[in-house]
């Protein structure tokens, strides 16, 4: 039995570090082809790769991370799975044991890059909606004052930093230097795409019926911003109304145990002297 175990360890090592090397050496072939073509690919226009890589392009990009920082994350990932099984070798534990650890150390190497992929993209979309808002509304002051959308976003892209987090402004900067050079739709649909908000979606959505029907893009987000602020108002009133049940919830789970052994032990403590 246990010659078995220490093969099924050693197989488990090997996959990760052959897992590990692959990633290396993808890394590596990646730099030299962007070191031989010095192509920066910035927008998800023309994409001819296949369909895994262009989602794999996607995800990239919404999570604001480029490829070296993933693969340095997925290494990460491999090395602490690795300590997990040199562990196993180090400690004279159970074969149940042993088993849980050689599963958390696959798990740790295999999932750390794709659950950090997608807690960065759910980060990145709340920034970007935090912040929207805001961004709406210096939009419409500049769409008051007379200026054209371009260069509403262009002002607002260029001297919002002190109000507006990285991740919205550099969307915007993308969004007008491909609405002035592609098509309109082109330009929408990469933002939807870019962000993964569904308020950036609702917000496009009703930019293109503006173009339709005439409607003035200041009306639009006037509109949208009243709607994003009620419902930033409706989450605090829920967190609010929340907080109530969550207190109660504590007071049952730690103060009211206290307060009952501090009214208890006395007494018992009484009944067990005058027994005596």
């Amino acid at each position: 039995m246990s010659v078995l175990v220490a093969a099924a360890f050693f197989a488990l090592l090997s996959a990760i570090g052959a897992f590990g090397y692959y990633a290396y050496l993808t890394y590596r072939r990646n730099r030299w082809m962007q070191e031989i073509f010095d192509v920066q690919q910035i927008d998800i226009i023309e994409d001819h790769s296949s369909k895994f890589e262009k989602m794999f392009k996607l995800k990239l990009t919404r999570a604001g991370l480029s490829k070296k920082q993933l693969i340095e994350v997925a290494l990460a990932g491999v090395i602490g799975g690795g300590a997990l099984v040199v562990l196993i070798f180090i400690l004279d534990l159970s074969f149940f044991m042993n088993m849980l650890l050689a599963l958390a150390a696959l798990s740790m190497a295999v999932g750390t890059a794709p659950l950090y992929l997608e807690e960065q993209i759910s980060a990145r979309i709340k920034r970007i909606e935090e912040d929207l808002s805001i961004f709406i509304d210096l939009l419409i002051i500049i769409l008051e004052g007379g200026g054209g959308l371009n260069n509403a976003i262009d002002q607002v892209t260029r001297d919002g930093a002190s109000v507006i987090r990285r991740d919205l402004l550099e969307e915007s900067k993308l969004f007008k230097n491909e609405y002035v050079t592609y098509s309109s739709e082109i330009a929408y649909d990469n933002l939807i795409r870019r962000t993964g908000s569904d308020a950036i979606a609702t917000i496009v959505n009703f930019m293109r019926l503006s173009e339709e029907t005439g409607i003035g893009v200041k009306t639009v987000f006037e509109n949208q911003s009243r709607e994003i602020k009620e419902q930033e108002m409706l989450m605090i009133e829920k967190k609010a109304a929340m907080m109530n049940v969550n207190l109660t919830l504590i007071m049952f789970l730690f103060i009211l145990p206290a307060m009952i052994a501090m009214i208890a032990f006395p007494i018992s403590a009484d009944a067990l002297m005058s027994g005596l």
